[in-house]
């Protein structure tokens, strides 16, 4: 069994929360294997039941995830996630800048990277880890993180010309130019350069590269009629190896290699998808780059 289920936060949280996903996975012997593409969102995740395994392409050694970890916007394919046994997933997926208002961390440090999350955040991250423990239900689950949130929300950084460009190559899909994106914000290229780097973690053409990416492999999976050029030529690569090239950046795989695998783990749900058979939420963008 291999499950996923979806939900927005409260209003007042959406320009920091993108929406909440909780994952529950059970195995017999033979463990599930999940490929961890380029994302360019930070996410808090919070891992019950048994542990969750980390496998690097690198050649370090399988680690152990921590139970509450907090993990930055990732650049590359460089990990596959290893689920045996039994293991609930209570995933905290964050707007572009949404982390860094809500806890003014400097983002470019969590670039790449995975941390114990109380390390990070501190020692109130371990009420909202007890809360969300105790819940009986995904839905319970849900509340919990939003009365969490919502404290911290008060005192936030107000909403930023950066957040203001961010939301907007996120609108285009990534396929738009970052001088039009600075003008329309009202500030230079160099000051969203540095911007995007505080509090994204990102270099802005990297950023939209990944949402690009992320676009394209979404619109495959929810369509069963296109093909890798048209979706290609709508998002604005330059022809379909531009495409390819990204995707093995990103991914390690080609893009009908990479459709295969997210096909093979979710299969019920993109079959959902596709025959428009979920809820509203269900349909976001990019819901399936967990």
């Amino acid at each position: 069994m291999d499950t996923i289920r979806l939900a927005r936060p409260v209003a007042p949280l959406r320009e920091f929360v993108r929406f909440y996903a909780h994952r529950e996975v059970r195995t017999g012997e033979i463990p599930v294997i999940h490929p961890v593409p380029a994302r360019a969102f930070p996410i808090l995740e919070f891992v019950f039941g048994d542990r969750l395994h980390v496998m690097y392409e690198d050649g370090r050694p399988e680690a152990t995830s921590p139970r509450a970890v907090l993990i930055g916007a990732q650049t590359h394919f460089h990990s596959r996630l290893k689920f045996k046994g039994a293991i609930q997933c209570f995933v905290v997926l964050f707007q572009p800048a949404g982390l860094h208002r809500l806890f003014s961390i400097p983002m470019q440090d969590l670039t790449d990277h995975g941390y114990d999350a109380h390390s990070v955040l501190g020692a109130s991250v371990s009420d909202l880890e007890q809360r969300i423990g105790e819940c009986a239900t995904f839905f319970e689950r849900v509340r919990a993180a939003d009365a969490w949130l919502l404290q911290r929300a008060c005192g936030a950084c107000s909403v930023e010309r950066i957040s203001t460009a961010a939301a907007q190559l996120l609108c285009a899909l990534g396929n738009a130019r970052v001088s039009d994106i600075a003008a329309a914000s009202g500030v230079s290229v160099r000051q969203v350069e540095r911007g995007f780097q505080e509090q994204l973690g990102l270099r802005p053409k990297l950023f939209a590269k990944i949402i690009r990416f992320e676009a394209a492999l979404d619109r495959k999976a929810r369509s069963s009629v296109s093909s890798w050029a048209e979706i290609a030529t709508d998002l604005g690569y330059f022809d379909q190896m531009h495409m390819i090239h990204d995707f093995s950046l990103f991914t390690g795989l080609t893009p009908s290699r990479m459709l295969a695998e997210m096909e093979s783990l979710f299969h019920e749900r993109i079959s959902a998808i596709r025959v428009q058979r979920t809820p509203a939420i269900e349909s976001a963008h990019f819901d399936l780059i967990l």
